[in-house]
């Protein structure tokens, strides 16, 4: 049995069938939505988690809708079907964003914020989909004029291309992250399925990361017995082990620690720090984990 979980760059070409269905259904859906939100929204900052969201719904669909059902094993093909996937829901928000543009109406507010009433023409976003020329040339229109600005100046011209460009960016990173993500996790060629991924109660912080992994890859499964579930993990620093269990008798461990810290407002967040990820073990320390 290798030390480690390695893909083995496998897929199935329903994977295609699950892609196109996502173009058809899933990508327009997410761009109207996108569009919307950045139409009708008009503060920069919260545009900017809203960019952020969309992309991860983006990466989220392609990975357990493409990815996953199409048993795609290779990370290096699931971030290209991921950054594809981006680019096609780009494409469907421009389409319908610059037919808001079109049929924009009246204007209410100040001259520091304010919005612009607008609806699509389905028949327009239809066509225009089909007219990426038209898409372009529009989009270039409008980044010469601006349609929307900042402390009452318009935004427009080399500024308006970096912040679009900013936006591009942030999408397709994070829709091609994911898939690759997804497409990394134990696959078990002889039952061709997905292992079940298992996420156990939170341990107790561990210190000593080296010899951990070391004790994993000798079966010492007596090293475990300090881990404790007598924490708090809303607040105390803690362990996340996610075990990938299959039938075909095979076991891999991921472990992570997670760090508390407060800001100032007494918040409380978590730092990750991966310890160890993929790491095989054997169906008796699959069990202990699962009896602790």
């Amino acid at each position: 049995m290798e030390k480690y979980y390695k893909p083995s760059g496998k897929f199935s070409s329903i994977f295609i069938l699950y892609f196109l269905l996502a173009t058809i259904i899933a990508f327009p859906i997410l761009g109207l939505i996108y569009a919307y939100c950045i139409w009708y929204i008009p503060f920069v900052y919260i545009n900017l988690f809203i960019t952020m969201g969309f992309g991860f719904l983006v990466g989220f669909v392609i990975a357990h809708f493409v990815i996953k059902k199409g048993k795609v094993r290779n990370p290096l093909l699931g971030c290209i079907i991921g950054l594809a996937g981006a680019l096609l829901a780009l494409y469907f928000h421009w389409a319908i964003w610059i037919d808001l543009v079109i049929n924009a109406g009246e204007s209410y507010g100040s001259s520091r914020v304010g919005i612009t009433v607008s609806n699509i023409d389905f028949l327009q976003v239809f066509s225009l989909i089909f007219r990426p020329d038209l898409v372009f040339e529009y989009i270039g229109q409008v980044n010469e004029y601006g349609t929307w600005g900042i402390r009452g100046a318009t935004v427009s011209g080399t500024f308006l291309w970096i912040i679009w460009i900013i936006e591009f960016i942030i999408v397709i990173a994070i829709s091609g992250f994911l898939p690759y993500l997804e497409a990394k996790k134990p696959f078990s060629e002889s039952t061709n399925s997905w292992y079940e991924e298992v996420i156990l109660p939170a341990f107790s912080y561990i210190e000593n990361k080296q010899q951990v992994i070391a004790s994993i890859a000798q079966s010492n499964h007596a090293d475990f017995d300090f881990l404790s579930k007598d924490i708090n993990s809303e607040t105390d620093d803690h362990s996340i082990f996610t075990l990938y269990k299959s039938k075909s008798g095979k076991n891999y461990l991921s472990i992570d620690n997670k760090t508390s810290k407060t800001d100032d407002k007494g918040n409380i967040s978590f730092d990750n720090d991966q310890i160890v990820e993929y790491i095989a073990i054997n169906s008796e320390f699959s069990k202990i984990l699962l009896n602790k």
